[in-house]
């Protein structure tokens, strides 16, 4: 056998053996992906004892006073300014409450609304209550009852008028915590209205005076924070809790008991 010969073997020895070895680190390789992936559900379960369990999500009725005039109900161009607020209003309770049950009723009277003309993701998310004709003005005491008929299927009971926006994630957070520590329990912490003019925060309520009368009537002052008495309480938004609702309820319902 000459040389040559003897040479060309040897070279094809060494690459047969290492297309060999290369075959079998592949092989090795996707058996031992297969192993592990088979493995990860036992290996998933060996830790689930350790996890934290999934805090249940607060469950909040939201009833929205909404009322408009006959003519307006029945033409979406005369009421196109009151249907851009109404779909304000819910869209600022959808991202305020996304990570809570959310139920949000409409309160309103027959003929009396724009709902018909809200885009259909909302209309897919609200209720729509039509009570008996009475007093419009009256509309949002009347939904009171709803949560008092209510009061054991949710735990916060939120009421908002229909120009009203709520952008505020920590919403239940923030009034938990006061509720916890105010020391009070016919205490209720109400937000500040504003509206936003010309780059300018201005509170149409003039809660913000000068000087400001702290406390009058309590002393509450929870991490640093004073709480101060309402000069003039029209926020036309409040929210109760469960516990709360039972208080009021438990009163007869009369109203700063």
């Amino acid at each position: 056998m000459s040389e040559d010969t003897i040479k060309r073997k040897v070279i094809h020895f060494i690459f047969l053996q290492m297309a060999l070895l290369q075959e079998i680190s592949r092989v090795a390789s996707r058996y031992t992906k297969m192993m592990f992936f088979y493995q990860r559900n036992s290996i998933i379960n060996l830790f689930k004892e350790n996890e934290q369990p999934e805090k249940e999500r607060p469950k909040v009725f939201a009833a929205v006073a909404h009322i408009t005039s006959v003519e307006e109900s029945n033409n979406p161009e005369k009421a196109a300014a009151k249907i851009e607020r109404l779909r304000h209003t819910i869209d600022g309770l959808l991202t305020s409450f996304a990570h809570c049950d959310l139920s949000i009723a409409i309160q309103t009277l027959p003929n009396r609304h724009v709902t018909a003309y809200l885009p259909e993701y909302q209309l897919k998310c609200i209720q729509i209550q039509e009570g008996p004709e009475c007093d419009p003005m009256f509309v949002e005491f009347r939904l009171q009852e709803e949560f008092v008929e209510r009061v054991e299927e949710f735990d916060w009971f939120l009421f908002i008028e229909d120009d009203i926006v709520l952008y505020d994630s920590f919403t239940l957070e923030k009034l938990e915590k006061f509720n916890q520590q105010s020391g009070y329990d016919n205490a209720i912490l109400y937000p500040n209205r504003y509206e936003m003019y010309q780059g300018t925060k201005r509170y149409i309520d003039l809660t913000i005076e000068q000087p400001l009368s702290w406390n009058q009537l309590s002393s509450v002052e929870i991490e640093g924070v004073k709480f101060a008495e309402f000069s003039n309480p029209h926020a036309a938004v409040y929210c109760l809790s469960r516990k709360q609702m039972k208080h009021w309820i438990k009163s007869g319902r009369v109203f700063k008991n």
